[in-house]
């Protein structure tokens, strides 16, 4: 990147901390409703324990669960998006898992939609989600620590998302592991907002 990138990249930021902002709590919204709401949800009336639950689920519960894993892959990848902006020098390398990434947030909300049509529970979901809540904050979080334009701790946070995002699922039940995700992606979403300003 040339030193002319750099400073239409520093230029961009300043222009844009509305935007930054934004990108943030858009992630913090997406956090509380589709991970901490959903998950108390699920423990005060569970549907994701099984097959069996599923097929037999109170219908608008199953459509809400449909409508918040829509806007879980929005407001992650707004959140993902406002850290690239900030924190990356965006190149092509970054680029690619932020597109592997939409497109992955897309075929997770789609499978959730079908899910809730159907009533036919399937893990194929995982095969979009890891790539917006595992693969790309890794790479993100990697890409900020050689870019240098944020403090180290932040692509450190970020590499920590994307691993715990890969491992809470398997360790605690559905309802406590989108509790878990959503504080996460809350306080990603709470860091994208304090880094809308270049330091």
């Amino acid at each position: 990147m040339t030193a002319n990138d750099e400073t239409l990249h520093d230029v961009s930021l300043q222009r844009n901390p509305r935007l930054i902002a934004w990108l943030g709590f858009s992630c913090m919204a997406a956090a509380l409703l589709s991970g901490v709401l959903k998950g108390i949800w699920e423990l005060s009336r569970p549907i994701l324990v099984g097959r069996q639950t599923l097929a037999f689920a109170w219908s608008p519960q199953l459509w809400a669960y449909g409508i918040l894993e829509v806007i879980k892959p929005a407001g992650f990848l707004a959140g993902l998006y406002g850290f690239y902006l900030c924190s990356t020098k965006r190149g092509v390398v970054v680029k690619i898992f932020m597109a592997l990434a939409v497109l992955g947030g897309l075929f997770f909300a789609g499978v959730w939609l079908w899910i809730a049509v159907t009533t036919r529970f399937t893990i194929a979901y995982v095969l979009g989600g890891m790539w917006y809540q595992w693969f790309a904050p890794i790479v993100l979080g990697i890409a900020a620590l050689f870019a240098r334009r944020t403090p180290w701790w932040a692509g450190v946070c970020a590499v920590v998302v994307g691993i715990l995002n890969a491992q809470i699922f398997s360790i605690v039940g559905p309802a406590t592991a989108l509790i878990v995700q959503g504080i996460i992606w809350f306080a990603f979403g709470w860091l994208v907002y304090k880094l809308r300003k270049p330091t």
